[in-house]
């Protein structure tokens, strides 16, 4: 999942990087593992490179936080409602028939009020 959000994100930068990694080992008639140390980065990349990087992590890092933020919040208004409404519909069937039995009682002691001695 991860994976993918990066690569939505990025994949234009990515696909940069790749042609341009793939146009100087080509330019330098050497293989990718020539170049590799045996850590797997590579020897000749310089500050601005690893700033540009860095700054991607930086970035990527930032969305991901950005938005699964806003879909806690999404989630905890939703789940919100939800109760709200669960518990009103519960009260609602409760009140009803005590509301309609306080109807009859004052509607009848109304009536009975307004007859004359």
């Amino acid at each position: 999942m991860d994976d993918k959000l990066a690569q939505e994100l990025y994949s234009e930068s990515l696909q940069l990087s790749n042609i341009q990694l793939g146009h100087s080992s080509t330019a330098n008639d050497s293989s990718e593992a020539d170049i590799q140390a045996d850590d797997g980065s590579l020897w000749g990349s310089s500050d601005e490179e690893l700033d540009k990087t860095s700054d991607l992590d930086r970035e990527w890092q930032r969305r991901h936080d950005q938005f699964h933020a806003i879909g806690y919040r999404d989630g905890l208004i939703a789940g919100k409602e939800a109760s709200a409404q669960e518990g009103f519909n519960i009260g609602f069937k409760q009140s009803v028939p005590v509301g309609y039995n306080r109807g009859i009682t004052r509607g009848v002691t109304s009536a009975l009020y307004c007859l004359p001695d």
